[in-house]
Parts: structure tokens; sequence; C-alpha cells
């Protein structure tokens, strides 16, 4: 696409603003195959698309503005009950909207645009004009002054500019009539006319502009301290404008008829905010409420991540520097207690060091997003993958103990993504039985898939669930000793939980047969280590015929974490606080040998016993068994360990 001529900072906007709906569009084209009955879901994709065809087309993208014209024909025939959801019409929508974002990333990187969507606009007709669809009802005529007539707050607002003697002026424009873009044409038409007074009624109304109902002809009545040709000035230069016919208004005299459907809202219907088609109908309350969440959505404010990235690097300058000021000013203190200024440098220490740690609490709260926006990507995963291998899945994401709201560390989302599409396309691909093996098998044909988060002791719990046919741990032996990743001896050794967790190793397959899915031995390593990369743990629990649960603990955040500061040899070391659950002193009575190995008997539970010392280089630890020092236990995953340490820090 050219791009030669817009603004950057227009596009920028543009793109912006484009990726919210194509999101907004993913998620609700989906739910709309299972809520189609929802009247304001259906209403919220038909104005996602009209929104983006409109911002396209006054941009000049006009492959993005066609194809979302198609879409929004198909979805004005959802709404006026002439078309029913299927199957077939929402593939139809996602392959749409599949071209659109192709067309919104050939934007932003300036590639060339090599996008037919000629056979999806085919395509979608096809699928949406069924035969004997009904046909719209024929709008009616009505006068621009009769709409003024049956409207008491335009007809009083303009009997009070006419008395202020301002002009008023009835403006008739007449449109191409092979444009595709009359409704365009119509609110370029009132921005211009707006700028030079106020509009006191147009036919089509706003409304009805926004939902195309118009046709080659616009009338607007003005009042303005402009004279006619400065008004017919502004409108001439349009694109798609024949004529322009500009009148001064005379009530006895009504401007000619144009095509109109009903008339706009009543007076006692108008808000401050526009709430939409949506609002209408709905009770008093409820409309406050959604005024309410219009109003919060336009305190918003967008800023790219890069900057938000240069602002906590900033901010991490000013914590090291805090913490150079608390140490000098430690130092003069005790030097020059008595120095009254001494007292106020360490008095304004203090506060800086209170403000620091706000502004950096602020900042971490900035990189943080809900989690939520994680899982309503996946919902277009399954579908897609169920429809190519012909299952039936029901795909539920559940939030426990408020997980919803829970956030999680914008980086950790992203390096975990792909490891949780990995998961997906197993669950469904090789984990869900065919319908008709689940039939046989005397399970619902439809099978389940869960994707559900909760939060516990400084960590975001991921669990992903289904109910296939789960992993044999024999079968898992026999493909690690073919696959020559352990000898057919070690493997029998295995339990089979262990045999299970060969599942991550890299180049292991079970699957019978590969697909364009899964199926090849490659992913479940890379999610492990994935995972693994960002503080994160994951394992697997199965049975044959049952199913099979992966858990992904994660940190919330990778930008900082709390510590417990414990000294070893001559080094200082800092454990993170979500790993720890115990400290105190080491007793040399609880200390045992188990073959070869050191442990701990703490009431009753057998830990293994490290030393840090060891762990981290050094020379093995002198007294050994005396009872000297601090132990501390810690717990990845499902394991708790004792370390030794020489003292604890405060």
């Amino acid at each position: 696409m050219d791009t030669s001529g817009i603004d950057a900072e227009e596009l920028k906007v543009f793109l912006q603003e484009a990726d919210e709906q194509l999101q907004l569009l993913d998620e609700d084209i989906i739910r709309l195959e299972k809520e189609a009955s929802k009247t304001d879901l259906l209403q919220r994709i038909f104005r996602a698309a009209h929104t983006l065809k409109g911002s396209s087309s006054m941009l000049g993208f006009q492959k993005m503005a066609e194809l979302t014209h198609v879409m929004e024909d198909a979805l004005d025939k959802l709404r006026s009950g002439a078309l029913s959801v299927s199957a077939e019409l929402v593939d139809e929508l996602l392959e749409c909207l599949d071209a659109l974002k192709l067309l919104n990333d050939n934007l932003a990187s300036g590639d060339e645009d090599e996008v037919d969507i000629q056979p999806l606009i085919a395509a979608l007709r096809e699928v949406a004009d069924p035969a004997g669809a009904a046909a719209p009802e024929e709008e009616a005529r009505i006068p621009i002054g009769a709409v003024v007539a049956a409207d008491p707050a335009a007809t009083e607002r303009l009997e009070a500019v006419l008395a202020e003697g301002l002009n008023a002026f009835a403006v008739r424009v007449t449109f191409d009539k092979e444009t595709s873009w009359a409704a365009v044409r119509c609110l370029q038409v009132t921005n211009e006319l707006s700028e030079l007074g106020e509009i006191i009624c147009s036919a089509p109304s706003q409304e009805e502009i926004e939902q195309e109902k118009v046709e080659s002809q616009f009338q607007v009545v003005l009042a303005a301290s402009e004279a006619a040709e400065a008004v017919r000035a502004v409108v001439a230069p349009i694109d798609d404008v024949q004529t322009v016919e500009v009148d001064a208004w005379d009530p006895a005299v009504p401007p000619a008829d144009v095509r109109v459907g009903d008339k706009g809202p009543a007076d006692d219907e108008r808000r401050v905010i526009d709430l939409g088609t949506e609002a209408r109908g709905r009770e008093e309350r409820e409309q406050l409420e959604m005024a309410a969440e219009k109003v919060e959505t336009l305190q918003t404010v967008r800023i790219d991540v890069e900057r938000l990235d240069a602002l906590m690097n900033l901010v991490g300058e000013l914590v090291i520097d805090r913490t150079r000021v608390t140490q000098i000013t430690r130092t003069l203190r005790s030097r020059h207690k008595e120095d009254e200024l001494i007292q106020i440098l360490a008095e304004t220490s203090t506060h800086f060091g209170k403000v620091i740690d706000e502004l950096n609490e602020g900042m971490m709260q900035v990189r943080m997003l809900p989690v939520a926006t994680l899982f309503k990507k996946f919902a277009r995963l399954v579908r897609d993958i169920a429809r190519s291998t012909g299952k039936n899945v029901e795909f539920i994401v559940e939030f426990i103990t408020e997980g919803e709201g829970t956030e999680i560390d914008r980086s950790i989302i992203e390096k975990i993504k792909d490891p949780l599409v990995h998961l997906l396309r197993n669950a469904v691909d090789h984990g869900i039985e065919s319908p008709e093996a689940r039939k046989a098998a005397g399970k619902p044909e439809v099978a389940l898939v869960k994707l559900s988060a909760s939060q516990e002791h400084g960590h975001i719990l991921i669990t992903l669930v289904d109910d296939g046919k789960g992993i044999d741990p024999q079968a898992m032996r026999e493909a690690a000793a073919k696959k020559g990743i352990i000898s057919a001896e070690a493997a029998g050794r295995l339990s089979d939980a262990e045999a299970i967790d060969l599942i991550f190793e890299a180049g292991l397959s079970t699957a019978e047969k590969t697909t364009e899915v899964s199926g090849r031995g490659v992913g479940m390593d890379v999610v492990r280590r994935s995972i693994g990369g960002v503080n994160g743990l994951v394992k697997v629990d199965t049975k044959i015929g049952v199913g099979s649960t992966f858990t992904l603990q994660l940190p919330l955040t990778l930008a900082r974490y709390g510590g417990l500061l414990v000294e070893s040899g001559d080094a200082v070391y800092a454990i993170p606080l979500s790993y720890v659950q115990q400290t105190g002193r080491l007793v040399s009575s609880v200390v045992e040998t188990i073959i070869d190995t050191e442990v701990v008997n703490l009431n009753g539970d057998v830990l293994p016993l490290l030393r840090l010392r060891e762990l981290c280089g050094g020379a093995p630890e002198d007294g050994r068994r005396n009872g000297e020092g601090f132990i501390v236990i810690v717990k990845a995953g499902d394991r708790p360990v004792a370390l030794t340490v020489d003292a604890l820090r405060e």
C-alpha cells in the first residue's frame, strides 16, 4: 500500500486503532458462534467493522475498506435477521479477518501489498446471500423540513439562532451515485460544516450515517455567521460531490425531499456522551453505567512500549542512586551524629527513598497486563485446530479466585505465549480423540479443553486440562528407548511419573502419524525451556482414558523480586522469598546420612541437605556436622530442600 502521502503520526494512530479493532473482532467473532442470540455482541462486532472501514477509507486504504464493507454487509444481515449464524459464515468472516491482519501488517512494515481480497469477498457474499434472504424494507422519503418540525429541540434552537442574527441555511449535497463511500462523504461534509457553524439537523441523521443508511443525497440545516458562498466553498472540493445547493432557511418553503430512515432520537434520549445504538431502550441506570465506561475509556493514553522501557531503565538508575545516597547518609550520621545538616540530609534521604519506591512501584504496575489478555487470543486457535482435525471441542477459560484480574509482566506474557500455543495444539490434535473414538469409549462426542489461572504465594498458576486419552507411560518408555534417549533397561526402571516426564525430551513423540499441527516430536522440550527461561516450572499429570493436566508455575514479574540475603563463605547470596518456606539454626541432631547423602529430619519430613558454599564451587565446609550456621528450607516446584548457610542478613 502507498503511504507516502500520509503523515507518519496519523498512520501510527491508525495502526494502533486498527490493532484494537482487529483484536476485538478476533475475540468476538469466535464468541458469536456460540452466543448468536446476544444482540449487544453482534452490535459490537458490527461497530468494530464499521469503524475500521471508515478509518481505512478516509486514509485511502481501499482494500481494507472494501473488505470490511463486505463484512459489514453480512453482519448487518445478521442484525436484521435476514441471515443466521453458521460455522461456514464464521469461517469466511475469520478468513477475511486474517486478510485484514495481513494488510495491517503490510502497512506497518511498508511491505508491498500482494493480498488478493476478491476471492474472499466472493466467498463471503456467497455464504451471506442464501436463496430467499429477506430484502430490506424500502425506506421512506421524509422532507428535511418535516424532520426539523418533528424535533422540538431543533425547532427551538433554530428560532434562537435566527433571533441572535445568525444566518440559517438549508444545504443540499448530491454525491456520485456510483460511489461506495456515501456515508464517509456525509461525515466529511458534517466535519467541514461544523467548522463554520452549528449543525441544527441533518437528513440522514448522524446515527443513520454511522449505520450507512444513506444514498446519494445529504441535507443539513446549518446556523453560521458566514455567507452562503463560504458554505458552498468548503463542501464543493470533497470527493464524489457533484452538486452543492445552499439556500437561506425558510420554514414556509421546506427544501426538497431526501431519502432517509427513521428520524433521530427524541430530545429526552440525547446524551452529552454518544452511547451508541446499543444504549437505546435500556434503563437509565444501565445507560449511566455505559456512560461511565465511555468516560473511563477516554481517560486512557496510548504509549509506546519502548518509551515505557526507557522510563523503567531511568527509574532503575534512580533506585541505584537512592541506595548510594542512603549508604552515604548512614556513614555521615555515624561520624557526625550531632551535626544538624546531617540530620536534615538524613530526613531528605528518607523522603527521597520513599518517593523513588512509589515511582518504582508505579512503573512496575505499568508493565503489568491482565492474564486475561493472553487467554483471549486462544479461542480462535482452538477452534481452527478443531475444525481442521474434524473434532468437536468446547474451549473454556476459567479464572479462579479473581484470577482474571491477576496481572503479569508483559515480558512474561510474550515469552509464555508460544509454549501455551504448543500445549493447546497438542491437547486438541494429539490428546483429544476423534468423535467416533470418544463415542466408542463412552465419552461425550464434544471434548473439553479448559485453560484456567489462579494466583498463589506470589506466583501465577496456569493450568491446561483436557479430557482426552491421556499419556501412556509405557508408550513413553518404548518411544524413549526406540529414539535412543535412554536405554531400554533404564526405561524399564522408570516410574510412571518419570516416564511421563520424558515428554519434555527433545525429539520424543508417541504420535502414530504427523500432522500439520503436531506429532513431529518438537515443541514440548521448547515448552519446558521457555518456561524455565522466565524462572517458571511446568509439570504434567495424566491418566489413561481420562485426560491430562499441564500446570505452569510462573512469577508475576521478572523486573524485581523480594529476596532473603544469606552469607556463605566470603559471598552474599539472595534467595527469592517466594521460594523460602522456613529458616532457623542448623542443629546437628536433625542431620542424618542416607546412602552417602546428607538429609535433615524436620518434624518427620526428610529433606535433602545441600551446602550452599559447595554448590557454588567453594571449598567444603569445616565441621560440617558441628551444628554451626543456619538452615533455609526452599521449595521450587514440589521438591523442598534444605540449604546450609553461614549467616542470615537483615
